[in-house]
C-alpha cells in the first residue's frame, strides 16, 4: 500500500456532475481515490468552482484560472485546440507551487492526470514528479455500416487519427515520458499509443470506470420464469441505437415490452417510428427519473437491458445494469464489448447489417423473456464481473501501482 504522506495531484478540467461522462468519471476518480488515500488533491478549471465548493463541498480542490492567454485560445478559431496543453501546464504550475509552499518532498508526489481520455491529446509532464496518465480511451468510430451517418467532425477524427499520432511521435512527446499508462480502451487504444511512441513497458490495462460500492451492496436483481419486460436508458442520441430496439420489436415473438428512459434529440423521431411500426402500445418513454436511484430501483422490474450503442468507449449503463443482475444485450463493438462476455453475462451482436441486428436483439430477447434460469445464471455471472469493476478495488490497485513507481524512482 502507498505511503500515508505521499501527496497524489489529479488533474482534470472538469471535475462535475453536471458537464457530461468525463466530468463525472473524474469526479468519482477523485471521491472514491480520497477514501482509500486522504492525501489526494483534485486539480480542476475554476467553471467548476460552484459545483464543487458549494453543491458539493469536495476538501482539497485547488483551482485553475483563466489568464489573457486562455481567453485569447477559447475565443480563438485556430488555436482553440491548444486550451488543453494551456490548462495542463497551469495545472502542473499549480502543483509546483503547493509542493513548494508546503516543503514536499518531490520523491514523494504523484501527477496523475485522470482527464482528457482521448489518445491522441498531446500530453504534458512534470519534470519533478511521477506521471500517470488515464484512463486512456477513446479513438471509438462508426461501424461501417453506419458511417453515412458520421457528422464531418467524426470522419475526420476517424480519418486522421492515426496520422496524429505519428505527428504526436515526432513533436508531441509527453507521453512517452510517463511512468505510467493506463489503458482502458483495449488494443485499439494500445495500438494508438504504440504508434504515438508510447512504449509497451509503461501501458497497464484497466477498467475505464469503476462502479460505487454503494450499487453493487445493492441486492442482485432474481430471475426465474418468464419476463417480457426490457429497458433502455440514456441520452437518446443517434449512436446509442435506441431505434434499432424498437425496430427490433416488430420481430419479436414474445410480447416483449420496452420502457425507454432518457430524452434527447431522438425522442421525437423513436416515439414516431414506435408508432409507424405499429408498436406504440408497447414502448414507454418515461424521459428521466429525477433521482439516479430510482432508476435502478426499477430493476427489479426488468429481465434484462439494451444498448446497441455504436460509439461508446466504455459503457457505464452497461456496467450499473450487470452490476445489479441484469442481462446485457449490446454491439460487439467499442466499450461494451470489453464489458460483456457473450453467451454468459449477455449477448453481444455483430454490426454488419441493420436487419442482422434487428434480427438478434429480436431473438435474444425472446431467449430471454422464456428462459429465467438462463436470465439468471447471467444475472449471477454480470454481478460478479461487476465485482472487479468496484471504486474501492480500483482505487486499492491504483495504490500498488503508484507505490511501485515511487519505489523505483
Amino acid at each position: 500500500m502507498i505511503a500515508s504522506d505521499v501527496t497524489i495531484f489529479l488533474i482534470a478540467p472538469n471535475v462535475s456532475e453536471q458537464l457530461g461522462g468525463e466530468a463525472m468519471k473524474a469526479l468519482q476518480i477523485f471521491q472514491e481515490l480520497k477514501k482509500v488515500h486522504p492525501n489526494t488533491i483534485q486539480i480542476t478549471h475554476e467553471r467548476n468552482e460552484s459545483e464543487v465548493m458549494d453543491r458539493l463541498q469536495l476538501p482539497d480542490v485547488l483551482f485553475v484560472r483563466d489568464d489573457s492567454l486562455a481567453v485569447f485560445l477559447w475565443r480563438s478559431k485556430v488555436f482553440q485546440w491548444f486550451v488543453n496543453i494551456w490548462f495542463c501546464k497551469a495545472a502542473i504550475k499549480l502543483v509546483d507551487q503547493y509542493v513548494a509552499e508546503h516543503k514536499l518532498d518531490p520523491k514523494k508526489v504523484i501527477v496523475h492526470q485522470t482527464e482528457p481520455n482521448s489518445p491522441v491529446m498531446p500530453r504534458i509532464v512534470s519534470t519533478q514528479y511521477c506521471n500517470v496518465f488515464g484512463p486512456i480511451n477513446g479513438n471509438i468510430y462508426y461501424p461501417e455500416m453506419f458511417r453515412d451517418h458520421e457528422v464531418i467532425s467524426a470522419k475526420m477524427r476517424r480519418i486522421f487519427h492515426m496520422p496524429f499520432q505519428k505527428l504526436n511521435r515526432l513533436f508531441f512527446r509527453g507521453a512517452t515520458k510517463a511512468d505510467l499508462l493506463l489503458i482502458a480502451g483495449g488494443d485499439r487504444t494500445r495500438d494508438s499509443m504504440l504508434i504515438g511512441g508510447s512504449p509497451t513497458d509503461i501501458m497497464v490495462d484497466c477498467v475505464d470506470c469503476g462502479v460505487k460500492d454503494e450499487i453493487l451492496n445493492r441486492s442482485r436483481v432474481q430471475h426465474s420464469g418468464h419476463n417480457a419486460r426490457f429497458v433502455h436508458f440514456g441520452r437518446l442520441v443517434f449512436h446509442k441505437g435506441t431505434a434499432l430496439i424498437i425496430e427490433s420489436l416488430v420481430k419479436t415473438k414474445q410480447p416483449v415490452i420496452l420502457d425507454i428512459v432518457g430524452k434527447g434529440p431522438e425522442l421525437a423521431h423513436c416515439e414516431a417510428l414506435a408508432r409507424d411500426l405499429g408498436v406504440s402500445d408497447r414502448v414507454n418513454f418515461l424521459g428521466w427519473y429525477q433521482e439516479h436511484s430510482q432508476l435502478l430501483d426499477s430493476f427489479p422490474q426488468y429481465r434484462g437491458f439494451i444498448l446497441p450503442s455504436i460509439e461508446d468507449a466504455n459503457g457505464i449503463v452497461v456496467q450499473e445494469g450487470m452490476a445489479l443482475g441484469l442481462p446485457a444485450i449490446c454491439l460487439d463493438w467499442g466499450g461494451p464489448q470489453l464489458l460483456v462476455e457473450h453467451g454468459v453475462t449477455g449477448y453481444l451482436i455483430k454490426p454488419t447489417s441493420r436487419d442482422f441486428i434487428t434480427d438478434h436483439i429480436a431473438e435474444y430477447m425472446d431467449t430471454l423473456v422464456a428462459d429465467g434460469e438462463l436470465a439468471e445464471s447471467m444475472s449471477v455471472a454480470g454481478r460478479a464481473k461487476a465485482e472487479q469493476w468496484r471504486w474501492s478495488e480500483v482505487m486499492h490497485e491504483w495504490c500498488g501501482y503508484y507505490a511501485k513507481l515511487l519505489d523505483k524512482a
